[in-house]
């Protein structure tokens, strides 16, 4: 889950189908990207920080591979080693 990327559009009154709609995705496409089982394109990640008036940064960077794999069950390439 990106927390800060779902806390920012909390913040700024809008639904995840609003934001999607602005952004020009689906509402399963944003959806994807908020729970953090897809990456946005550079593009795409630009025009989320827009509309919600946050660094691409502040959206993205509490993202890390470690976290994405535990959330689904799974496990890091460092712990397959």
């Amino acid at each position: 889950m990106r927390n800060a990327l779902r806390k920012a559009r909390l913040r700024a009154g809008l639904t995840q189908s609003e934001v999607a709609r602005r952004v020009g995705l689906t509402r399963a496409s944003y959806t994807n990207i908020e729970r953090g089982y897809k990456n946005p394109s550079v593009v795409t990640a630009l025009r989320i920080a827009r509309i919600l008036n946050r660094s691409v940064e502040e959206l993205f960077a509490d993202e890390s591979p470690t976290d994405r794999a535990t959330e689904r069950g799974g496990r890091t390439a460092q712990e397959k080693c």
